[in-house]
């Protein structure tokens, strides 16, 4: 009787292990560059673009500033021995105005290159995303890992040419890497 009670137990405990197993869906898993996705999308050149033209306004601002201080500069050495104390002392502080926008206009520039970027790239990694999720479902894939993020990865799981397909003949030819350094 005890025997036929742990032959029971186990063949019960034997079906739920197995039914447990059975509702688990395999796991397929991929890597993809999702830098180099974001590269390839038509929308990152144009964002590339608009931020390159922030730039050069930016850059426009700052040699503009520093032709104004240089104006000044050469007006008072060559002016101010005509000029009253409260003139010089006005275009003085004109010019230690400008001496000042000069010296923060690193770090200005830092900072709003950034949100800048940000910005215009906000929409496209969205997309980018997007993409890669859409693709991965497709293909059936349950997990989809940023090569960036992995050591040691299978070339055959590599979602890239598939997302280059999806975009078909919209997708853009990613840089070159810098420092030759080889793809792998």
């Amino acid at each position: 009787m005890k025997k036929l009670v742990a032959m029971i137990c186990i063949a019960v405990a034997g079906m739920v292990s197995t039914g447990a197993m059975a509702q688990t869906a395999p796991i397929k898993a991929a890597y993809v560059s999702v830098d180099e996705v974001v590269q390839m999308m038509p929308e990152y050149r144009k964002a590339m673009g608009d931020l390159a033209q922030f730039d050069s306004a930016l850059q426009i601002n700052y040699a503009e500033t520093l032709q104004e201080l240089n104006r000044q500069d050469s007006i008072m050495k060559a002016d101010s021995t005509k000029w009253s104390n409260a003139q010089k002392t006005a275009k003085r502080e004109s010019m230690r105005k400008l001496f000042t926008d000069l010296q923060g206009f690193e770090q200005q520039y830092q900072q709003q290159m950034q949100q800048k970027q940000e910005e215009l790239l906000a929409p496209v990694a969205q997309k980018a995303n997007q993409l890669i999720q859409d693709v991965a479902k497709t293909a059936g894939y349950t997990h989809v890992f940023r090569k960036e993020a992995l050591i040691v990865y299978p070339e055959t799981d590599d979602l890239l040419p598939k997302v280059k397909a999806k975009l078909g003949p919209n997708a853009v030819t990613p840089p070159a890497r810098p420092g030759g350094i080889p793809k792998k």
